[in-house]
């Protein structure tokens, strides 16, 4: 059997479908599967046992219309058995439409007629303790009697060398010292807290705890990054000269560190990947009960808005969230974020509280 996944979003999204091909191996083993992805998240899948061939694509390809047709035909040619399309947005569609696979499996919403033989309805709701983002993809591959004892983690396979390379990366650090990445700023900037606040949770870390501070942020936000490292007291304990120039040099220093504290988003997934504990600050538009995972595992904490002032989200829909979430952000003020980050801190680097033994 020849399956194709086309997941061709962020990060986040790409790594929790990895979770498909783990699955259908587990089934199929003889089966061969290609995993279509965009360029900037596709390094959450290198060298991933459970995919055969991956296939890199920039995004804008999905949206002009002679790129598209080159890759259906593409696609056509390798006579795929099986699409899984957990995307479903309109190229996504066109790739299934035309790819002559006899199943062609996705959502159940407004679709090109015929793009999909199957469509399975959204969630109300997660089914599990381990959020819905997961549960919605589990989801997809029932359709194809998959194994009942299912995969739920995702994983991001590093090499031996890329793991010392890693270890290489760090060797600046205290290594007495536990080390913790702080996430700047969101993707953009609707899932970014506010300057002032992620500074004052910097310098509340910084002030109470001996732990190494690394920053994240992607190279085109180097300007807001470099804006905020500069109102940050200085500290020994913050190491402004590491820096990841690539996805991949994320995930290898990731697998050396101990936790982190960031925005929502791909980043919080990589950690969660190799099980260390994170605290996942969401803005007010992305929904915790999908995106959330992993919080039945005592390491992995959140806040949301939603749980601090519910009646500011009251009968407002996901736009209209979003348009809102500078605004609404505001109201998620350090004033309610530190004594959940403290209990987070108490709980997983309890060792590194200063005075403690």
């Amino acid at each position: 059997m020849k399956i194709l996944i086309i997941q061709n979003k962020r990060i986040g999204d790409v790594l929790i479908a990895s979770i498909i091909p783990a699955n259908l191996k587990k089934t199929y083993p003889n089966s061969v599967i290609f995993f279509l992805c965009n360029q900037y998240a596709a390094p959450v899948l290198d060298n991933n046992p459970h995919i055969d061939r991956l296939i890199v694509i920039q995004e804008y390809k999905l949206k002009e219309i002679i790129s598209l047709s080159r890759i259906a035909h593409f696609l056509r040619k390798e006579k795929f058995d099986v699409i899984i399309d957990p995307y479903v947005k309109l190229g996504s569609q066109f790739l299934s439409l035309f790819s002559g696979a006899k199943k062609r499996i996705s959502y159940k919403k407004r679709t090109l007629p015929g793009a999909y033989t199957h469509q399975v309805s959204f969630l109300t709701e997660k089914t599990s303790t381990y959020g819905k983002a997961i549960d919605e993809r589990l989801n997809l591959i029932k359709v194809l009697d998959s194994s009942e004892d299912l995969l739920i983690n995702p994983q991001i396979f590093l090499t031996q060398k890329e793991i010392e390379e890693g270890k290489k990366m760090l060797s600046s650090l205290d290594s007495s010292r536990k080390t913790i990445i702080f996430g700047l700023l969101g993707s953009n900037r609707y899932k970014s807290l506010p300057e002032s606040y992620i500074v004052e949770l910097i310098n509340f870390v910084a002030d109470n705890y001996q732990v190494n501070i690394l920053f994240n942020y992607m190279p085109s936000q180097l300007e807001e990054a470099s804006c905020i490292i500069s109102k940050i007291k200085p500290s020994e304990k913050i190491y402004k000269s590491v820096f990841c120039e690539g996805l991949r040099d994320f995930i290898k220093i990731a697998y050396h560190c101990d936790g982190m504290i960031a925005n929502e988003g791909g980043s919080v997934h990589i950690v969660k990947a190799f099980k260390k504990p994170t605290f996942t600050i969401f803005s007010p538009f992305i929904p915790k009960e999908s995106w959330g995972t992993f919080e039945n595992e005592p390491q992995n904490q959140s806040i949301h808005l939603n749980e601090i002032k519910p009646e500011l989200l009251k009968n407002k829909t996901q736009q209209s969230l979003y348009k809102e979430s500078l605004e609404l952000y505001k109201e998620l003020s350090p004033f309610y974020i530190l004594p959940e980050l403290k209990r987070f801190m108490s709980r997983n680097f309890i060792n590194s509280e200063i005075g403690s033994c």
